[in-house]
């Protein structure tokens, strides 16, 4: 069975608005700009810009390559980079800048990241939601 790529990344794209929804209830739309303007995935999220990706294995080359991807995309939009991906048959997982305020490396830097369940992603947007 052939899978189109692009495809596969609308239907990512749909579930993961939706998982986030039932468990903040923050409405988030696709970006249908973001093949002709390079802009991050995922929009109506404060203070983030979303990448997300959906493959059968992430790598640990792969999860580098999509943090800078991410990290490219925040900037131009002065947001916080998270890249929120699953592989088959696996939960959600979110590569977040950890720690958020660090001198020691620039968030460019794939060591200053944290790879987090959905779950307790989106537990910090509920608390930033709430402050």
């Amino acid at each position: 069975m052939v899978i189109n790529s692009r495809n596969k990344g609308a239907s990512a794209e749909r579930e993961l608005i939706k998982e986030i929804y039932y468990s903040t209830g923050i409405e988030l739309t696709r970006n249908f700009e973001q093949a002709s303007s390079g802009g991050h995935d995922l929009i109506g999220l404060d203070g983030w810009a979303i990448e997300c990706k959906r493959y059968s294995v992430a790598s640990e080359y792969s999860k580098r390559m999509w943090w800078q991807q991410a990290v490219y995309q925040a900037r131009r939009v002065r947001k916080k980079p998270v890249v929120c991906y699953r592989e088959d048959r696996r939960h959600w997982r979110c590569i977040v800048p950890y720690p958020e305020h660090t001198t020691l490396f620039e968030w460019a830097d794939y060591r200053c990241t944290s790879d987090i369940d959905l779950e307790l992603f989106c537990g910090i947007l509920r608390e930033e939601i709430s402050e």
